[in-house]
């Protein structure tokens, strides 16, 4: 049992304030409410004090992380204070104050529960107020000016030490080699190797600055990308998996072009009129020799961009639509080889790859002549500026040692406009992976983010439906229309009708995976866009049509990272028969799962995934076709277990195109068609024809 002086020690460890009394009270109230489990006593009482920025969590002593702790843990038959010090683990009693230290390999497999800070809804989303994925990657390099104004203090000095390398052979051939100054020559030498040894370290430092922040940029972006992918509207999702596949890893690129490419470029480019400058205070008209290189380059990169353009975008699209064509060749491998249409797959294959490989040679043509002729020019360029330093020698305008400076420092000059060059081409593919991530940025979220969720403190009872419709678009034709619906407390609803009467949708709008178009759902006294999506996870329970597995274990894949004991998971594997799957491995529960459950049958992933509901603590079912795959006498099991799992005050909703299935469950039956209910009336009033096999009303 969670004592409140235990509750008191968590929520001091959160830094949470809280009012004393109505902690009292909580405790008071949890008397007359009857048992509850620790994990929901401390989830009723952190409600009941409003913090609702804190979330209760537990996990096994075996997978305990630092970041866990201090929490409590259940240890000798009573729950206690868990606090790590140094490398051991000490196990404090708060009633008898004995305590027990332990090494990590040592500690007793048990439950550790602790309260932490959530990045809940209540917050406003870090994606909020950004627009373009350029935008978001150069808010994060906002975040962290101290490395930024590093970096450009580094980025200075190296170009001002070019400035002393040119100044010293400069010297060297203008008094050192007409006097043989040899002690001058020693003096320039040292502290030119001071200087050299200097920019090496500023070089090395300002490169492990940039690496290691860019990938930390690198990690936090893609956090925000799949965060957002885990919260977006299901039914906004784009139908191609290629596409959306596309969209996501093009960040990939964009990321380096701006983390690490750019970077040097965009701090180095400026040091070049810096450069033209000092050339033309040591040679004069060498400067302009220069500066008409510089421009002529910047002018034929950004004739070479705009001719990429088209190109570019070609290609994203043909790259996303081969993509798409290898997933669809994965996920349908067994019907290409069945139905000998590996012809047909291999044309379009073939097609796709030779249109790509015709977009990408014309880019990479106009590519390499924009970067070739860049290059060419600067070799013109360093060879007029020798010859008007030569005329300019010739004159007594300008020394040797002077033509030489403006020699090295012209090299400085065409370095970085060699890069800006290759860089203003390239940037037209990037500026497309952009255009992909924010067309994904553009998808909206299944909730708004400053809204405030409501999280109630008893169970929903009732579902309420009015006026809903549903469309995936504006546009679109209405899927569902429903005008009005009541489903209460302990009823059990079969959902009738044919192939895409709508009755898989209604079940994904009212488990919130759909969002409607217009009207309403209450579940229990709540709108179900208004509640906490934690609570809507813990008294919803859905199974899809076709149920998905993960790469993982046998246990992960029943658990999806909830804190589930053995002993319930076990029970329930045991009343469907899972431990069958896992009879075939010596790991048991833990035999391994590949990526969607490849090698189990389809009738044995649906009975993971019901057995996966079944170690939940939801009191609203929604199941979509729960034995579509079963075999008859499984699916009698299924039939028994969920009779015997459901609480008679527990909701049970289920489509199925099983009459008999409808019979032995339902207490009530839904028959919808195109969208709308046709008929609702109680399962005693409904009965099944037998040689036509359909459901007949009795009145």
């Amino acid at each position: 049992m969670i004592t409140k002086e235990l509750t008191k020690v968590l929520l001091a460890n959160s830094v949470s304030i809280y009012d004393v009394e109505s902690l009292d009270q909580a405790f008071k109230d949890l008397e007359t409410l009857g048992d509850f489990t620790p994990f929901e006593t401390l989830q009723f009482v952190i409600k009941r004090l409003g913090l609702n920025d804190l979330n209760v969590s537990h996990t096994s002593t075996s997978q305990l992380h630092d970041g866990n702790l201090p929490g409590i843990i259940f240890h000798d038959g009573r729950w206690k204070i868990i606090k790590k010090s140094g490398s051991y683990y000490r196990i404090i009693d708060q009633v008898t104050l004995d305590e027990v230290e332990f090494e990590f390999e040592d500690l007793p497999i048990t439950v550790v529960t602790w309260l932490e800070r959530r990045q809940t809804n209540y917050d406003k989303s870090p994606l909020e107020h950004l627009i373009t994925t350029k935008g978001l990657i150069f808010k994060n390099f906002k975040a962290h000016p101290v490395w930024l104004i590093n970096i450009a203090i580094a980025t200075v000095i190296v170009n001002l030490f070019a400035v002393v390398s040119s100044l010293f052979a400069m010297q060297v051939y203008d008094r050192v080699v007409p006097t043989l100054a040899m002690e001058t020559l020693t003096s320039l030498v040292v502290g030119v190797t001071i200087i050299y040894a200097v920019d090496w370290l500023l070089k090395i430092a300002r490169s492990k600055i940039v690496d290691h922040n860019s990938s930390y940029i690198d990690k936090k972006i893609s956090l925000d990308i799949y965060r957002h992918l885990l919260n977006v509207q299901l039914d906004k999702l784009p139908n191609q998996v290629g596409t959306l596949t596309s969209q996501i890893n093009g960040l990939e690129s964009v990321r380096q072009f701006f983390s690490s490419t750019i970077v040097f470029s965009l701090v180095d480019l400026p040091f070049a009129l810096m450069f033209l400058g000092v050339i033309y205070l040591i040679g004069g008209q060498i400067a302009f020799v220069y500066g008409g290189f510089l421009i002529a380059s910047i002018v034929m990169a950004l004739i070479a961009q705009k001719r990429c353009k088209d190109l570019a975008a070609n290609l994203v699209i043909r790259s996303n639509e081969k993509l798409g064509v290898l997933v669809d060749s994965i996920r349908g491998r067994e019907t290409i080889r069945s139905m000998g249409s590996s012809a047909m797959f291999e044309h379009e294959w073939n097609e796709i790859n030779d249109s790509i490989s015709d977009y990408s040679l014309k880019q990479k043509r106009i590519s390499t002549s924009a970067t070739t002729t860049s290059q060419t020019l600067g070799q013109i360029s360093y060879v007029v500026a020798i010859v008007i330093g030569v005329y300019l020698i010739g004159q007594g305008e300008m020394t040797m040692g002077g033509m030489i400076a403006c020699s090295i420092l012209g090299g400085r000059v065409l370095g970085p406009v060699g890069q800006a060059v290759g860089h203003l081409v390239q940037y037209e593919s990037v500026l497309q992976s952009m255009r992909m991530i924010d067309s994904f940025w553009a998808i909206p979220q299944q909730r708004n983010p400053t809204l405030k969720y409501v999280y109630p403190d008893t169970r929903p009872s009732r579902i309420s439906i009015h006026n809903l419709e549903f469309k995936y678009s504006e546009e679109g034709q209405k899927i569902l229309n429903i005008a009005h619906l009541e489903i209460n407390q302990g009823e059990r609803i079969a959902l009738l009708g044919s192939i895409g009467s709508g009755k898989s949708t209604l079940l994904k709008v009212l488990a919130g995976l759909y969002k409607p178009s217009s009207g309403h759902i209450r579940l229990g006294d709540a709108d179900l866009w208004e509640l906490d999506p934690e609570y809507i996870s813990k008294n919803v329970s859905y199974l899809s049509q076709t149920p998905e597995l993960f790469k993982g274990t046998l246990k992960s894949n029943l658990t999806l990272g909830r804190p589930i004991g053995d002993t319930k998971i076990l029970s329930v594997a045991n009343r469907l028969g899972i431990n069958a799957i896992a009879d075939r491995s010596e790991k048991g529960l833990d035999l391994e799962i590949s990526e969607g459950g490849a090698g189990l049958s389809g009738g044995q992933r649906q009975l993971v995934a019901i057995a996966r509901m079944f170690v939940g603590n939801a009191n609203v079912w929604i199941l979509d076709e729960p034995t579509a795959s079963l075999d008859p006498n499984t699916q009698a099991v299924v039939v028994e277990a969920i009779k015997a799992r459901m609480l008679p005050s527990d909701i049970l909703l289920f489509a199925t195109h099983n009459p008999k299935l409808a019979m032995d469950l339902a207490t009530r039956v839904i028959v919808m068609n195109n969208g709308q209910i046709a008929n609702d009336a109680p399962a005693s009033a409904v009965q099944l024809r037998p040689k036509s096999a359909k459901l007949v009303s009795n009145g």
